[in-house]
């Protein structure tokens, strides 16, 4: 049985990890229909090795999309970094919804631009980001109910993570961000005031 040091290991890894990183930038530039062999080519490898590693290029989208999300190859959701126990550490619900937006931030700036690849009208893409999107909102309800349980909320719970959903979207990033040139500053104080002004009682 190989180690976890196994060089072999380690080199498949590597080349999986490059072959996600060069399909981001294509895929966020050129959407769906970037040819296989332009994310071969940048990430210095044969197609078959792509089909090796991901079988459909919807899993490979699908690994672009966890890189963005995630920001690096830990396997831990946002819910579960230590910016979210310090957040459920924090006493006061206002500072507690300003640290969730701004450690949504970066994520956003990530997944952004990877939006209108969703849009494409690809049956298993459009599959895939429904699921993206089920584990965004089940991700806000663990926020929310954190937040809830620092101080009573003006809507109920199932309205707050309906609210947290649309509002605090990489889609409504990306509107601000992009096409209104909005500094991502700006879109943070924001959306923090917004969501203490719908949220908290």
């Amino acid at each position: 049985m190989a180690s976890e040091t196994d060089p072999r290991k380690e080199r498949a890894q590597a080349t999986r990890r490059r072959m996600v990183e060069a399909a981001y930038p294509l895929f966020s530039e050129q959407g769906w229909g970037v040819p296989l062999t332009a994310i071969a080519a940048e990430a210095g490898v044969a197609v078959q090795t792509i089909y090796f590693t991901f079988h459909t290029k919807v899993e490979l989208l699908q690994a672009a999309l966890q890189l963005a999300v995630l920001g690096d190859e830990l396997p831990l959701a946002p819910h579960q970094r230590p910016w979210f126990h310090a957040m459920v550490e924090e006493p006061d619900a206002r500072k507690a919804i300003a640290m969730v937006v701004e450690n949504t931030l970066p994520i956003f700036g990530r997944v952004a631009p990877l939006s209108g690849i969703f849009r494409s009208g690809e049956p298993e893409v459009a599959a895939m980001w429904a699921h993206s999107e089920k584990l965004r909102v089940d991700g806000y309800r663990i926020l929310m109910e954190a937040v809830a349980r620092k101080g009573p909320l003006k809507v109920s719970l199932d309205e707050a993570v309906e609210t947290v959903f649309v509002l605090m979207s990489p889609d409504l990033y990306w509107k601000a961000v992009s096409d209104r040139g909005w500094p991502p500053e700006r879109w943070r104080r924001w959306l923090t005031d917004l969501l203490v002004d719908a949220l908290l009682a």
